[in-house]
């Protein structure tokens, strides 16, 4: 064990400068009492409250320090260049409440994308547990491997000292041409969504982790990434109250303390043209807070995302509309200049009038309840010196192991070809590196977009008659995979497909004899695959999505 002491947070009042005397001496302020703390905190201060900033690197510098010291930034965000292992982001963590502690301020709700599969800031080969995407848990078919795994996510955050994961999706992911959601959905059944979303978003809450569902009002059907363009779902209102809206409705009917906006445009609901909802009143205000009643936070999606700029609205200028429009609190990502001319912007706007002062208020007073609601005023200590009894360990592994192996999904024999019955080749494309070495195969690593020279030799190889395992990932923007397939089909090869992201990728490839899904590349799910081809375990996943013309939803071999 470490001789380093555990991090301890002062446990202390508060201290506030007042109002209507910044220079004043120090106030003390009762943490409990959230309404002492409105009447406290400077307009300065209450702006600082509502921004979540990313950072660089993985240590707290002086530039980060002097945003929450001066700015009162009453959130942070960890990113994967925020973390190298366990023990780092745990000091890490604990040197941010005490920075923020120490500068007379509440506590840090301390937030990170760890949703599992494909986003994914925590990794194995860092010592951490690894998750396999919502899709894969929701292949499992049974909630109760939701819910173990998202205890075990709960579990891992807290030891570091995270209060905040930005999951679950809600998004019903019913467009294969979808390029940022896909795996990150429970699927493309509204109901199972909500089922499975909730199941999720209920164990985090029961754990002590703030979830954020998202991104409301739904980004599943769209056809465009809103980190590069402003996607729009074109769809009446009955159509979103049939699909997209029934998972987020769901999440309000238990509770959920927040939910997320989507930088999407929906004309059914907002009339401007080009308005994306996390800007817009309609979507916001009137739809998320008063018809569906959502009385929790409201977070943004980053603002700094291209949608947002496409539309004429860089971060400073999207953080004022945003806060009109009934956000609560405002995602920035890196860069400290931004930041501060964010809070700059935000102050003005509201000393001038263009945000009433009670919008602010209100999302505000939002924030800090839901501080005390997780113990976030006044964080809970992280012990760095038992970190290996909770981070990584071999129950967590062996649990997250066992759920993943219910996902994996075979789709179609006809072959006869698994379990395999000689040493297989695998094609790896660079996201599908790691399967050969767990199938304990003959790797032939080609790039993502396999050439003429690569596809011919492996054809060749294929003739020898040993089993050939092709992995796809990004087949439809990499269409050189399916000409690989449909070329070692041709040439009578005993072909195995696996679709190791999208499953939606098997769409190019519909003559396969054997295909296969398992929803992610995590190590866990490349593991069970494993176990699968060997005829160690049987495959009992069901599909989670509708393949339009090949597999209908629940499809699935037992």
């Amino acid at each position: 064990a470490s001789t380093r002491p555990p991090a301890r947070v002062p446990t202390r009042p508060l201290t506030i400068r007042p109002t209507q005397s910044p220079a004043s001496p120090a106030t003390q302020v009762p943490l409990s009492n959230v309404t002492n703390l409105m009447n406290h905190l400077t307009l300065e201060e209450k702006v600082g409250q509502i921004m979540l900033i990313g950072f660089d690197g993985p240590t707290l510098d002086a530039d980060l320090r002097d945003m929450l010291e001066h700015y009162h930034i009453g959130s942070v965000i960890h990113y994967a260049r925020n973390v190298e292992s366990p023990l780092q982001v745990a000091r890490l963590n604990a040197e941010l409440q005490q920075a923020a502690l120490n500068s007379g301020h509440p506590g840090l709700i301390i937030s990170i994308d760890q949703e599992g599969g494909r986003v994914t800031r925590l990794y194995e080969d860092q010592g951490f547990t690894e998750f396999p995407s919502a899709m894969a848990l929701s292949a499992t078919d049974q909630l109760d491997d939701v819910r173990q795994s998202a205890r075990v996510m709960a579990a891992e955050l807290k030891a570091v000292g995270f209060n905040c994961n930005m999951t679950p999706d809600l998004d019903v992911n019913n467009n294969p041409a979808n390029p940022v959601i896909g795996t990150r959905s429970f699927g493309s059944d509204p109901q199972r969504v909500a089922d499975y979303g909730v199941a999720f978003l209920q164990t985090l809450q029961n754990e002590g982790i703030l979830p954020i569902g998202k991104h409301f009002p739904g980004h599943g059907d769209t056809g465009l990434d809103s980190h590069i363009n402003l996607p729009t779902v074109p769809h009446p209102r009955s159509r979103l109250d049939a699909i997209e809206l029934v998972p987020f409705k769901a999440a309000i009917q238990a509770d959920v303390a927040a939910i997320m906006s989507a930088h999407v445009t929906f004309p059914a609901i907002e009339p401007t043209p080009g308005l994306p909802a996390t800007l817009s009143r309609h979507v916001l205000t009137d739809l998320l807070r008063d018809e569906l009643g959502f009385d929790g936070l409201i977070f943004t999606d980053e603002l700094g995302m291209g949608a947002l700029g496409e539309g004429g609205y860089p971060p400073p200028q999207a953080a004022v509309a945003a806060l009109k429009a009934g956000a609560d609190v405002l995602l920035f990502n890196r860069d400290h200049a931004i930041h501060r001319e964010a809070h700059r912007l935000l102050v003005e706007a509201v000393h001038s009038g263009e945000i009433p002062r009670a919008r602010l208020d209100d999302a505000v007073r939002r924030v800090l309840n839901t501080k005390e609601r997780f113990g976030i005023l006044q964080p809970a200590p992280i012990d760095l010196d038992h970190l290996s009894e909770h981070i990584g360990t071999p129950d967590n592994r062996a649990l997250i192991d066992e759920v993943t192996a219910h996902s994996i999904t075979l789709l179609r024999d006809t072959a006869r070809s698994i379990p395999l019955t000689s040493t297989a080749y695998v094609v790896e494309v660079p996201a599908a590196h790691g399967l050969a070495q767990a199938l304990e195969a003959t790797a032939i690593t080609v790039d993502a977009n396999p050439s003429a020279a690569n596809r011919g030799n492996i054809v060749r190889l294929a003739r020898s008659g040993r089993p050939i395992v092709v992995g796809l990932v990004a087949a439809t923007a990499n269409p050189n995979q399916a000409k690989l397939v449909n070329a070692l089909i041709d040439a009578h090869a005993n072909v195995i497909v696996v679709a190791l992201r999208d499953p939606y990728d098997l769409l190019a490839v519909p003559n396969a004899p054997t295909m296969l899904a398992t929803y992610g590349t995590a190590p866990s799910s490349l593991r069970a695959l494993a176990a699968v081809l060997k005829g160690e375990i049987a495959a009992r996943g069901k599909l989670p999505v509708e393949l339009p013309g090949l597999f209908a939803l629940g499809s699935g071999q037992p």
